[in-house]
C-alpha cells in the first residue's frame, strides 16, 4: 500500500511541475510574440501533457518584410521534463494552411518537427528533425494536391566542429503533378510510362556555415559550402545520383563541380528534350557524348560534371547560363 501511495504522490508531483512549467512556457513565449512584426499567435495557453511541458497556440503566422509568409490554425509544442531544451512542434491534422497568401488543406498521418538546442545564452542548435506521414498538401481551388508523398523524414545535426552540420534525409514516393509523367513519357516515346510518383528521393550532405547557427542569433546564419556527398532519385527504376563539393562566395555565388551520374543515359536525353530542358539541335551531339561515357564506365553509367565558376554554369563543358544565387544574410 505503502508503494501506491508514493506512486500516487510521485504522479501528483510530476502533473504538478509539468503544468506549472507549461504556465510558464505560455507566459514567456506570449511575452516574446507580443509586438513582434515577424510572428505572432491569436492565443496561447498552456496544456497538461504526461511527464512534458506543453503549449498550445492557435493561429500561428510568420511573416517577413511586412508580408504574410505561413499561417496554420493551430499548433502544439512540447518538451520533456528531462529536456525541455527540446522542443517538437506537432500539427494536429488535417488543418488549413496559408502559404504566401494562398489558402491550402495540409492532409497526413502525422507531422512533426523536433527543433533540440544544447545550454548557451544562445541557445546553440543541437539538432532539428522533420517527420511526416502520409503529407498531402492540396490548394483550396484545386483537384489534387500540389505536393504529396508516402514519407518525409528529414535530420539536420552538428558535427564536431559546430560549423558543419550533417544533412540526412529521405522522401519516399512524392508525387508529381498529375498527369506529368504520362505527357513527359508520350513525347519520350517511352514503351513503358513513367509512374505518377517517383520512387525515392535520398539525401545525405554536409552544410557549412560562417558560424554556429543557434536559436537566439540575430539572423540567419551565411551558407559557405556544400558538401554533397549523396544525393539520388529514383523514377521508374531510372536513377540520378549527384555528389560533389560546392564553395559559396560571400555574394552567394557557388563555386566548384558537381559530378551527375545517369544510368539509362538516353531514357533521360529523351524526357530532357520532353521537358524542353534540351534543344532539338544538341541530341545528336549529346548522344554520341553519351554513348562514348558510357563505354567507360564499369557500370554502364553515364558521369557528367556540372560546373560552377563566375556566376554561370556549364555542363560538360557545354554553357548552361546564370547559376542561382544564394541570399548571404548574416
Amino acid at each position: 500500500m505503502r508503494v501506491w501511495v508514493w506512486g500516487v504522490v510521485l504522479a501528483g508531483c510530476v502533473l504538478a511541475a509539468d503544468w506549472g512549467a507549461g504556465q510558464g512556457m505560455a507566459a514567456w513565449l506570449r511575452r516574446t510574440l507580443a509586438g513582434s512584426e515577424t510572428a505572432g499567435a491569436a492565443q496561447v495557453s498552456a496544456r497538461g501533457f504526461p511527464a512534458r511541458i506543453g503549449v498550445q497556440i492557435e493561429a500561428p503566422w510568420l511573416a517577413e518584410a511586412g508580408r504574410p509568409v505561413l499561417a496554420l490554425e493551430r499548433a502544439t509544442v512540447t518538451a520533456p521534463v528531462w529536456n525541455p531544451l527540446a522542443w517538437t512542434l506537432d500539427l494536429p491534422l488535417p488543418q488549413r494552411v496559408t502559404l504566401q497568401g494562398l489558402p491550402f488543406a495540409l492532409t497526413g498521418a502525422a507531422a512533426a518537427l523536433t527543433v533540440a538546442a544544447a545550454p548557451g545564452a544562445d541557445l546553440p542548435l543541437a539538432g532539428i528533425t522533420l517527420r511526416m506521414d502520409s503529407p498531402a498538401l492540396q490548394l483550396a481551388a484545386a483537384k489534387a494536391p500540389s505536393l504529396a508523398a508516402e514519407s518525409v523524414d528529414l535530420t539536420l545535426r552538428p558535427t564536431d566542429d559546430p560549423r558543419l552540420l550533417q544533412l540526412t534525409g529521405a522522401i519516399v514516393a512524392p508525387a508529381l503533378p498529375p498527369g506529368l509523367a504520362g505527357a513527359l513519357s508520350r513525347q519520350a516515346g517511352l514503351a513503358t510510362p513513367l509512374p505518377d510518383r517517383l520512387d525515392r528521393i535520398a539525401l545525405e550532405a554536409g552544410v557549412a556555415l560562417a558560424q554556429p547557427p543557434a536559436l537566439l542569433s540575430a539572423g540567419p546564419v551565411a551558407l559557405t559550402a556544400l558538401d554533397l556527398r549523396r544525393a539520388d532519385l529514383l523514377w521508374g527504376g531510372h536513377r540520378i545520383g549527384v555528389s560533389g563539393r560546392l564553395s559559396i562566395t560571400p555574394d552567394g555565388w557557388p563555386e566548384g563541380t558537381l559530378t551527375i551520374a545517369l544510368a539509362d543515359f538516353p531514357v533521360w536525353l529523351d524526357l530532357g528534350l520532353a521537358a524542353g530542358l534540351v534543344p532539338p539541335e544538341r541530341k545528336p551531339m549529346l548522344a554520341a557524348m553519351g554513348e562514348y561515357l558510357a563505354r567507360q564506365s564499369p557500370d554502364g553509367s553515364v558521369l557528367l560534371p556540372l560546373s560552377f565558376a563566375n556566376g554561370r554554369m556549364s555542363l560538360a563543358a557545354i554553357p548552361l547560363g546564370p547559376a542561382p544565387r544564394l541570399p548571404q544574410r548574416q
